[in-house]
């Protein structure tokens, strides 16, 4: 199951938050983040991720093998682009894709790279540079390798990108998870002034009446029954989508995800 990654929330509206054993506030957190991180599309905080691409990523051009694009000079040339289109260009003395001549995909977004290990050494970080949030691009003349060995776990043919992925999370979600933490905790201690909505629709007695909103309905749409909470959730999912959309593609560049040691 997915969860939440590096969220770190903000207590700015909730005095009583340090009165709180430590075991209530760390549950408060939990709740509050995994509900603020799936409200919003699964779109926000950092994860650390290993991967090991495959090598460099080449465009599907030229058509005719064998010949380098630098020997079709002055002549059309048909070639395939990122976006799986036949086009014509003709390139003296230079290369058609508008793109690096060498670099790796890694599934984004990337938000830092901590290192890129090659061939058993770690690249210096002034050699690359990252484009799109997806490209990792070799800046210092050098080059990846065309197709990594995923035989060997060091030394020739090792590639290897450790890196942060993800959207930070804003301040004011950071703020609204905090604010749902802190109901949370209430409602855990038994706190009367907790805003958390109950299932109670209607209640009239001695001419006095108290009316809830139905919890089934806010379920549905996502939302809490905080005000200044669901309206951050809204703001930032405004069409309430389950997660972030993908695009997949079998020309997509092929990767490899490090999930154990």
């Amino acid at each position: 199951m997915e969860t939440p990654c590096d969220w770190e929330i903000t207590q700015a509206c909730c005095p009583n938050w340090d009165s709180y054993d430590p075991a209530i506030q760390t549950a408060a957190t939990n709740y509050a983040t995994m509900i603020a991180w799936a409200r919003t599309g699964r779109r926000f905080g950092l994860c650390p991720k290993v991967v090991r691409p495959c090598g460099r990523w080449r465009p599907n051009w030229p058509s005719i093998a064998g010949f380098e694009y630098s020997a079709f000079n002055g002549t059309w040339i048909p070639f395939i682009d990122a976006g799986g289109n036949w086009r014509n260009c003709m390139c003296p003395d230079m290369c058609c894709t508008c793109r690096p001549e060498c670099e790796a995909w890694l599934p984004g977004p990337v938000n830092s790279i901590t290192t890129v290990n090659l061939n058993g050494a770690v690249i210096d970080p002034s050699a690359y540079r990252v484009d799109d949030g997806q490209w990792l691009v070799r800046t210092d003349g050098d080059c990846w390798p065309d197709c990594a060995d995923y035989n060997v776990d060091t030394g020739e043919g090792f590639f290897q990108v450790t890196y942060m992925r993800g959207i930070p999370v804003p301040a004011v979600l950071a703020e609204a998870a905090g604010k749902l933490a802190c109901e949370f905790a209430k409602a855990c201690v038994g706190d009367n002034t907790c805003r958390l909505p109950g299932r109670l629709r209607s209640l009239t007695r001695s001419g006095v009446e108290v009316a809830f909103v139905d919890v089934d309905t806010l379920l549905k749409n996502g939302l809490t029954g905080i005000i200044e909470v669901d309206q951050v959730f809204m703001a930032m999912n405004p069409k309430n989508l389950f997660r972030p959309s993908h695009v997949w593609s079998p020309d997509m560049p092929r990767i490899r995800t490090v999930t154990s040691p």
